[in-house]
């Protein structure tokens, strides 16, 4: 309800205003009378005001320095001036004090109504518009953490990043980076899947929300950081003003292990690189520690695994083949079983160099196989069709495999991918062919059956991909198609709704309105004369 207050020092004025007019009938409530504007003052402090009506002339406090006030402390009261013909000099003041209408007395209730609601009318607009601001304030708030992880996540785990858009991204979550130097720290829940079964997903959320805050609030100790998720892993990145060794870090380390078992009763395991990177090597420092924690499928849970100590110091171990896992995933999307296998044999032929390092094979195969796997979800492909398994039951499997049957495993997955990209593709080609189809065919007498057999499939199958690739029916598209091109026809008012209808491929003219009704909830000539007004 729309509070107004009136302010005269004649009472009889104040009265006709107050009665002449239904007020509740607008949703309108006159809150306040007040005799002259010092009195009005007094009201406004106990009293919530809309729309404030004053006359100039009054006694005390006059309209004027009234409203000079009201603009001061109550910025949001729209104010109408009341004046008589000797008053218009006033009222030529008034309006340079900004108020939002004015009245020449005497007034006509009709007159008097008018302005009220179109100030009404302002009142609501801007309360709506107030609303909807804030609630694009509160959006854009609820999602900068969100657009803060997604702005670090690409940072740290993309190649050939636009670092300075992303930097800007997370300064608007009001994070900065002010050293030179970068390392990572990753850290996994022990027996993650096991925590997620027995606690459910939004419990699972809640734990791993947790370590964030407890390893965002330990390492701070050490050296600026910043933490996001990435796949239920969580992901610091350590700032740092100078190079640091890994050992200055781990009393933090441990620190956090033993935090994280005190508050959460949790067991984490932890994969860290050194602090020596520039940020746009970030994703080095990203593999060397997504490389250390994967050691924790042979070492055990609850470990803290430095890339330098247990990796590059211990091993002669070759990089992965990332050029290799590139030809593979082509040979993948450009649907070629022979070349995808001829790929895979080659991957193989690596993994042969490396037969005394049976860790490093289990690594290289596991990180093709998260690339597969990631290729199928980006591509929309039926994930338990081609894996049938989740990944820590692949990773049981490929840990008893020999390199043979680590091959043939490899090589069924991505010929299965091949498969259902290439059936993607047939079927893309032939959804297309039946709507082009249709669109050169509508105003002939054409079915179902009829386009089937165009493009070479069954009436059934076509069914089939309009409800799976359109979600509609192949008669509601032909209807779409047809209707559109009668709504074009109709804008012509030399054609009758007749011919039309025969030009757009229907022979029955009631038939075609009832059509046209359904899907333009009008009819052909209700939508021309529509049409027509708008053209006028």
């Amino acid at each position: 309800m729309i509070n107004l207050m009136i302010v005269d020092d004649e009472e009889h004025a104040r009265l006709g205003i107050k009665t002449s007019i239904n007020w509740e009938a607008y949703d309108i409530c006159i809150i306040a009378e007040a005799r002259d504007g010092a009195e009005a003052m007094e009201l406004l402090e106990h009293h919530h005001v809309d729309i404030l009506m004053t006359d100039i002339r009054m006694p005390e406090v006059n309209g004027l320095e009234l409203i000079k006030t009201v603009n001061k402390q109550y910025s949001h009261i729209k104010t109408i001036i009341m004046s008589g013909y000797n008053d218009f000099e006033y009222a030529k003041k008034a309006l340079k004090l900004g108020v939002s209408d004015y009245l020449l007395k005497p007034s006509r209730s009709q007159e008097i109504l008018d302005i009220v609601l179109k100030l009404v009318h302002e009142i609501k607009e801007e309360i709506k518009q107030h609303a909807h601001i804030n609630q694009l304030k509160n959006g854009f708030r609820e999602s900068l953490p969100l657009l803060k992880e997604r702005a670090l996540c690409r940072l740290v785990t993309r190649e050939d990043i636009p670092y300075e858009k992303l930097l800007s991204k997370v300064k608007l979550g009001g994070l900065s980076f002010p050293n030179p130097y970068f390392g990572l720290l990753m850290i996994q829940i022990d027996n993650y899947l096991f925590h997620q079964e027995q606690s459910g997903t939004y419990r699972s959320e809640l734990l791993i929300s947790g370590i964030k805050n407890i390893s965002e609030e330990t390492l701070s100790e050490a050296c600026f950081c910043a933490v996001f998720e990435d796949q239920d892993v969580i992901i610091l990145i350590l700032n740092s003003d100078k190079k640091e060794d890994v050992s200055q870090l781990l009393p933090f380390i441990e620190k956090l292990k033993k935090n994280v078992q005190q508050y959460l009763n949790l067991s984490i395991s932890v994969g860290i690189s050194g602090i020596d990177k520039p940020i746009n090597e970030l994703r080095h420092a990203y593999v060397r520690a997504s490389q250390a924690l994967d050691q924790t499928f042979f070492m055990g849970y609850g470990k803290i695994i430095d890339y330098e100590k247990y990796i590059a110091s211990n091993s002669t171990e070759s990089t992965y083949p990332v050029e290799l896992e590139k030809q593979i995933i082509h040979s993948i999307l450009a649907g070629d079983e022979c070349k995808t296998e001829e790929n895979i044999r080659l991957f193989q032929l690596f993994l042969d160099k490396e037969r005394n390092l049976k860790d490093q094979i289990l690594k290289f195969t596991f990180n093709l196989y998260f690339s597969l796997y990631h290729l199928c979800t980006e591509r929309n492909l039926d994930i338990n069709v081609i894996f049938k398994q989740d990944f820590n039951d692949i990773n049981q499997k490929l840990a008893k495999s020999n390199i043979e049957n680590i091959y043939e495993e490899l090589l069924g997955t991505a010929i299965l991918i091949v498969k259902q990209l290439n059936e993607k593709k047939n079927t893309n080609k032939l959804i297309d062919s039946a709507l082009d189809y249709i669109r050169q065919n509508y105003d002939k007498d054409i079915s179902r059956e009829t386009v089937a057999n165009e493009v070479y499939i069954t009436p059934g199958y076509l069914s089939l991909l309009f409800k799976q690739q359109l979600n509609m029916s192949f008669l509601d598209f032909l209807h779409k198609i047809r209707i559109e091109k009668a709504c074009q026809l109709l804008s012509d008012p030399g054609k009758r709704v007749a011919d039309i209808a025969l030009q757009v491929g229907y022979n029955d003219e009631k038939y075609f309105f009832q059509v046209f009704k359904k899907y333009m909830g009008m009819t052909p000539k209700q939508f021309r004369n529509t049409t027509s007004s708008k053209i006028i």
